[in-house]
């Protein structure tokens, strides 16, 4: 049955049908044919245009981005007045932490991981060397891969402003207990930032449930193209201090998209999104864990293999990393 419904799944993925299987899934993902046919589609059927304009293929760009953000906030489980679509996580990180920037002050913290994706640190140390403010990094336990809540609950003060969490190591599998995190950090005042590039293909996410204030994706780690998706908590977004033209709108998610959107790609960013959602993400862990349980299995039973992050796979994402002893 199991092998059935990974059959079934492939054939969704031309780059795959060469029979070959890539081994270079942290890298990204193969696009599913729905994203790679919305993408062709939007080029070929005449809206090329831009927003605002009054006729038709304007009209038809403003209801691809209020369409896709419905979708994709279905997806995130998150109100779609909070959805931007960008370029990639990096770059919308980057734009997002000027503006977080502007509100810092000498005394502030910002509280990171040892455990984050470079793109979720270098843009907040920018911003605190910028601002006079703090960037702390909270370290993780080697031996178990997993974060030091108790280092990172002394970290978290009054002073901090921010706490920018992985949601999932994109290089050892951790998943760290954002609940708890969260809990902490509103306790003391402090917004969340969370990067869920890793986390996004692998479990279903509810921003509402969780409760963060902004959580990024990359939808090209979850079968779209390459480009961003960042959701900014409404009120929040509004307030933003943002880099944008005079001409931008000073609410809402265009306030914050600089320039003219990617269509092409947010056609396919939205068909992505819709892939997921009618195939159950809770039913695609299901298939992905009993692939990769195996896996971590004989990793762990082979002597001289030392495999790096959490051993049970409840505290990880399937991505893993091993050493091999010489």
């Amino acid at each position: 049955m199991q092998n059935a419904q990974n059959n079934s799944l492939r054939h969704h993925f031309p780059g795959v049908r060469d029979g070959w299987s890539r081994f270079d899934g942290p890298a990204g993902t193969q696009m599913v044919d729905v994203a790679i046919n919305a993408m062709s589609e939007w080029a070929a059927h005449g809206s090329n245009a831009n927003t605002g304009g009054f006729f038709a293929a304007a009209d038809a760009c403003d209801a691809l981005l209020e369409s896709t953000r419905s979708v994709v906030g279905e997806f995130l489980g998150a109100d779609p007045s909070g959805i931007c679509l960008g370029a990639n996580m990096t770059t919308m990180t980057m734009a997002f932490t000027r503006a977080v920037g502007r509100t810092l002050k000498p005394g502030d913290t910002v509280v990171g991981t040892q455990l984050d994706h470079e793109a979720n640190v270098s843009p907040w140390r920018i911003a605190c060397e910028r601002s006079g403010a703090q960037h702390l990094l909270t370290p993780f336990d080697v031996k178990t891969g997993r974060l030091d809540m108790d280092a990172f609950g002394n970290l978290v003060t009054d002073r901090t402003k921010w706490v920018a969490i992985t949601g999932a190591s994109n290089l050892i599998g951790t998943m760290p207990d954002l609940n708890a995190a969260i809990a902490i950090a509103h306790k003391h005042g402090a917004r969340v930032f969370v990067d869920a590039v890793a986390l996004a293909p692998h479990k279903q996410i509810n921003i509402r449930e969780l409760g963060c204030d902004v959580l990024a994706t990359s939808p090209y780690k979850w079968y779209g193209p390459h480009a961003g998706v960042m959701y900014i908590e409404p009120e929040l977004l509004n307030s933003l201090p943002v880099a944008k033209v005079r001409a931008a709108s000073e609410t809402g998610p265009r306030k914050f998209e600089t320039g003219t959107p990617n269509f092409e790609s947010i056609a396919a960013v939205q068909a992505a999104a819709r892939f997921l959602i009618e195939e159950d993400m809770q039913q695609l862990a299901k298939l992905e864990s009993a692939v990769f349980a195996p896996l971590l299995e004989g990793l762990l039973e082979t002597p001289g293999v030392n495999v790096w992050g959490p051993h049970d796979l409840a505290s990880r994402a399937p991505t893993v990393s091993f050493t091999v002893d010489s």
